[in-house]
């Protein structure tokens, strides 16, 4: 049974030595590869949030300007 067994490949003394310099820092980094989905409606809704609150507020001046401009 020991014949028909694959030979385990041979390990590397420093097996990640490919992805760092010689003094240490990282060639090159997992993270680089991926893509990275970014949220992009998050900055359209801060956004219009701001837009809407804005809105609400100058709407509320003109209705306090309206009002005291009624006579009494």
């Amino acid at each position: 049974m020991g014949i028909l067994r694959p030979r385990p490949k041979p390990k590397k003394a420093y097996p990640n030595s490919d992805r760092f310099e010689e003094d240490g820092r990282r060639l090159y980094s997992a993270y680089n590869g991926t893509k990275v989905a970014r949220p992009r409606r998050q900055y359209s809704s801060k956004r219009l949030r701001l837009v809407a609150i804005v809105l609400v507020l100058a709407v509320g001046a003109v209705l306090v300007f309206v009002m005291s401009q009624l006579p009494h």
